[in-house]
């Protein structure tokens, strides 16, 4: 490790340029995006039948579900169903082809089972702070009246937080892209100056 230390410092100069060039071209490319806002709901999967099963086991039975409804809200038939909940979403932001759709799909919407609870927290992502919480607002319902069609069991899904949008945009993150960027940067000048430090030991250049 020292070693390497000795290698870096008398070239940390260049090395902190790069950091710094590949930081804020990170910072550019985030602002080329456009930003977006957030919308979270979380909902508690229970089952009727629970009273039959002991208490890890009920949990654990719960938590399968929730990650099977996270599964599904990724489908395109949920996210027709979204469309046509009555919530007057803005259909027109998610045209184009079918392959387009379903892609901004994925990349708008988000389902995490809280691992050990049985909650479902999901979370959709739109230029539009309201659209945000009229999709989280539709997902919620559906889940809530149809969830049992897709699984199969007796299911109760409850709402326990309303939706909640973000204040400002959370993406994209221009911090931790600029954060990723400098560390990039950090490794590309380092591998700039290990390889020229190679090339001139090996050339003889360095005793």
């Amino acid at each position: 490790m020292e070693q390497i230390r000795n290698i870096l410092r008398p070239r940390r100069k260049f090395i902190i340029v790069c950091i710094v060039v590949t930081a804020v071209i990170a910072g550019l490319l985030s602002l080329t995006q456009p930003l977006k806002y957030s919308a979270a709901v979380r909902l508690l999967i229970t089952q009727r039948a629970t009273f039959t099963l002991d208490p890890y086991t009920a949990i654990r039975s719960s938590e399968l579900i929730a990650e099977n409804l996270a599964q599904l809200t990724q489908t395109s038939s949920f996210f027709e169903r979204v469309l046509q909940s009555g919530y007057k979403i803005n259909a027109q932001y998610f045209s184009g082809t079918e392959q387009r759709r379903r892609r901004l799909w994925e990349k708008t919407v988000n389902a995490d089972s809280v691992r050990g609870t049985g909650l479902l927290k999901i979370t959709a992502y739109h230029p539009d702070r309201s659209e945000a919480v009229k999709i989280v607002s539709a997902m919620s319902l559906l889940l809530s009246t149809q969830g049992s069609e897709y699984i199969g069991r007796d299911l109760i899904v409850r709402l326990v937080d309303a939706p909640l949008p973000s204040r400002f945009p959370v993406k994209p993150n221009i911090p931790l892209n600029m954060l990723a960027g400098g560390m990039l940067g950090f490794l590309l000048g380092s591998g700039r100056v290990w390889i020229e430090h190679r090339r001139k030991r090996h050339h003889g250049a360095l005793i």
